[in-house]
């Protein structure tokens, strides 16, 4: 649907509030954007529409632009004056500031900025996706369908098709993923340990909740990876492969980067990663000093993260032409075979989910009938749609209004779980990792286990929060493992599937952890959550 570009000159009052908040309105209905989306959106707009009248008087006059650039729509509202972010919460404030570099990545999430005069506040949305489910069928059918050229044309074409053709826009894609994949890692981190860090943008509440959020990643990740290695792995018995004291200490060794410009140039993903975990604190501890770096660094990840999900919208015809060559070659067992590490993944999720399930309906005295039964929407659209974005409404919604968590506390902790708490997202890479480690019967060691559950943590959280962005997270994880490339084009083929089980399962994994961090800050209404 084309986007209507629209700008208007208003004056701060209350009848331009209403009229903004209606064009508003108009706007995310025709992207079909979800009911509980557009009416957030909305109170947003006309809160911080409010809060600009409040700081430079009624009458004033201010911008209001609605339009499309590359495919992203987006609205936004100017009013020339003093740098005033009406985002900005007290330094006080116990939860922190909630327009954080760590959420500000998401879709209906406002960003701001000030540049010669003028204060600007952004929002960005996404156009309604098609199911992704569809698009992994279209691709299935379209390799079936075109993979009958090969009982109609000479052998010699279907060859010259396959090693000219397929051949190279496989690598040209994996080469765009390759590319990205260092920086995305290094902003990601770096971006993520500025918010974290930043003890302006996270109060007492806010800096518990994201290492509460961290810890239960890391750990989930640790049971998961200890059950694939019973189901596809073993460790291995030669001292190349095994736990010997000099591997270790060779292997922790080349952990630290000898410079500056070796990890970035040799793809050493772990060592980006301690690098940018340094380069990140440093600039928590310099503060204002350092503010330019650190806003050059946000900027620099919003951009890296819209390259990759324009990038990620080629995934479809990359699966197509990965099958297609699946079949021709004679490899589509490769393909078939991947219903082992869905399976586990799956068990291990749902199995991980029915403990922490217990445990919070246990500890706050709750039938787990109930919190399931008001869970369940949120569930249902994330599966449906393997979007994040589509769920918060839902997710958020229900929070407050059925489970009984703090509105404040939903505000804050929704946007950022969303962002930051993926466990489900970190045990499917560890599930692709073991698995994919056994099927090209590589040595794995305990050595090789903990630095897989480092990586498949960090990059969880790190991974963009976009369709198809699994993809550059999976590049980096094998490539660090010593996982074959190859292996990338098998995995992705049905990442759909995993994203739709990962989306929803993160989706419920932030609710239960929500309630109970709101009763422990007690923020938690009782008669709600077991009315």
């Amino acid at each position: 649907m084309k986007i209507k570009s629209e700008k208007t000159i208003l004056k701060l009052t209350p009848e331009s509030v209403d009229i903004v908040s209606e064009s508003v309105r108009e706007f995310l209905n025709n992207l079909q954007a979800p009911k509980k989306n557009i009416i957030e959106t909305r109170l947003t707009v006309e809160e911080m529409l409010l809060d600009f009248m409040d700081k430079f008087g009624q009458d004033k006059e201010f911008t209001y632009a609605q339009s499309n650039f590359l495919g992203k729509p987006y609205i936004t509202i100017s009013v020339e004056g003093e740098p005033f972010n009406p985002l900005e919460k007290d330094s006080d404030d116990e939860f922190g500031n909630w327009s954080s570099a760590l959420i500000s990545s998401a879709d209906f999430a406002p960003t701001y900025s000030f540049d010669r005069g003028i204060n600007s506040l952004t929002i960005r949305f996404s156009k309604k996706e098609t199911n992704p489910i569809i698009k992994l069928l279209l691709a299935i059918v379209a390799a079936g369908f075109v993979s009958l050229l090969k009982f109609v044309v000479p052998a010699e074409t279907i060859v010259f098709i396959k090693e000219t053709l397929l051949d190279s826009l496989y690598t040209a894609f994996l080469g765009l993923m390759t590319t990205i994949e260092i920086p995305l890692v290094f902003l990601s981190v770096t971006c993520g340990i500025i918010g974290i860090g930043d003890s302006a943008v996270f109060g007492k509440i806010g800096r518990k909740m994201v290492v509460r959020f961290v810890v239960i990643i890391l750990f989930f990740t640790s049971v998961s990876g200890v059950i694939f290695s019973m189901l596809f792995s073993k460790l291995s018995d030669n001292s190349e492969g095994g736990i010997s004291l000099k591997v270790g200490i060779d292997m922790l060794l080349d952990l630290v980067p000898k410079n500056l410009v070796d990890p970035i140039q040799n793809g050493n993903t772990m060592q980006v990663v301690i690098m940018a975990t340094f380069i990140g604190i440093a600039l928590v501890i310099l503060g204002s000093k350092a503010k330019t770096i650190s806003k050059i660094i946000n900027e620099g990840n919003s951009i890296i993260v819209y390259i990759t999900s324009v990038i990620c919208k080629l995934l479809p015809f990359f699966i197509f032409i990965v099958l297609l060559d699946m079949i021709w070659s004679g490899n589509l067992h490769r393909f078939i075979n991947m219903w082992k590490p869905i399976a586990a993944f799956v068990l291990v999720v749902a199995g991980l989910f029915v403990l922490m399930l217990v445990t919070v309906a246990s500890k706050e005295e709750v039938k787990i009938g109930k919190l399931l039964k008001k869970m369940l929407p949120t569930f249902l659209i994330g599966f449906g749609t393997a979007s994040s974005v589509a769920a918060n409404g839902e997710c958020s919604d229900s929070l407050y209004r059925q489970l009984g968590v703090n509105k404040r506390f939903v505000e804050f902790g929704q946007p950022v779980g969303g962002v930051i708490f993926m466990p489900s997202t970190a045990i499917n890479f560890m599930v692709c990792a073991v698995y994919m480690a056994s099927y090209y019967k590589i040595d794995v060691s305990i050595l090789w286990y903990i630095i897989a559950i480092m990586l498949c943590t960090f990059v969880a959280i790190a991974t963009p929060p976009v369709p198809g962005g699994a993809i550059a997270a999976y590049t980096v994880i094998f490539t660090q493992l010593g996982i074959p490339s190859e292996a990338v084009a098998i995995v992705v083929t049905l990442d759909i599937i995993f994203d739709l089980v990962s989306t929803s399962f993160d989706g419920a994994f932030l609710q239960l952890e929500l309630i109970r961090q709101a009763d422990e800050n007690n923020m938690l209404d009782f008669k709600i959550l077991k009315k």
